[in-house]
């Protein structure tokens, strides 16, 4: 019963478009864009349409850089997938029509009504953003007032580091719940480059005490945010685990009868 619950909170449409947002950034930054535009129609159109925005301007660099390939790669993958899902709806609906068409249709174009679930102002995304990622969350904030002092580091295999105007058009969509791993990958990038904050950009050896000091800051920052993100897991542990702890009891008692319900 335990793994019912988890498969169902996994197979969550936005959960879908994050891990299709996180594979389709990857293979960006990987120098694919016709394959992380393939990824993105995948993410939007079987999982969550409205991570467009998040994916939006990961698509036009990719455009950009290779606009045959990225081109050809994103129509063929949509109009497959969309194909595919309109057969599929027409199987079961009995006629023709299109869940991704009529989302939108119902939330974009009118009849939607979003106040049924309750609207936030501007700062519930600031509030939860810290809330779910504490410091991490404010040093992604802050990429954008380093990324003129980002630079590209090229690993072995040929790999180059996230930092600069690639990631950055990654996280266009920051407050969207599918750029969320992201998020991480910001932070990350944030403190790495601490020491090219203050070295000298005409000597890339400076090792000055600023710069050790620099360094020395980048394995406390990721302590804090390790120690506050384990802490909340583990007092969300405790303070949301009634059901699992109720699921564990209930394999020990007999199934209920005809009647025990009108006895209750």
């Amino acid at each position: 019963m335990n793994r019912e619950i988890y498969l169902h909170t996994g197979f969550l449409p936005s959960s879908f478009s994050m891990y299709a947002m996180s594979l389709s950034s990857g293979l960006f930054l990987l120098e694919k864009p016709a394959w992380a535009v393939a990824v993105a129609a995948v993410g939007v159109i079987l999982g969550w349409p409205f991570s467009i925005l998040a994916f939006l301007l990961l698509t036009f660099y990719s455009l950009a850089k290779q606009f045959k390939q990225a081109f050809l790669s994103g129509a063929v993958t949509s109009i497959a997938l969309l194909a595919l899902s309109i057969l599929v709806d027409h199987c079961y609906y009995q006629r023709w029509t299109s869940y991704v068409f009529n989302l939108l249709a119902y939330n974009v174009l009118g009849g939607g009504e979003s106040h049924l679930y309750g609207t936030e102002g501007p700062l519930f995304y600031i509030r939860n953003g810290f809330n779910n990622f504490n410091f991490c969350f404010i040093l992604a904030l802050l990429f954008l007032g380093i990324l003129p002092n980002c630079k590209e580091k090229k690993f072995q295999g040929g790999f180059k580091n996230c930092f600069g105007p690639k990631l950055w058009a990654n996280l266009n969509g920051i407050f969207l719940y599918p750029i969320y791993p992201l998020v991480c990958v910001a932070a990350s990038a944030v403190i790495e480059s601490f020491p090219d904050l203050f070295r000298d950009k005409y000597n890339p050896y400076d090792n000055s005490i600023i710069v050790m000091m620099a360094k020395f800051l980048r394995p406390v920052a990721l302590s804090l945010i390790l120690c506050a993100s384990h802490s909340r897991t583990f007092s969300l542990i405790n303070g949301y685990a009634a059901p699992m702890e109720v699921y564990k009891i209930l394999e020990h008692h007999d199934d209920a009868g005809t009647g025990d319900r009108d006895s209750v």
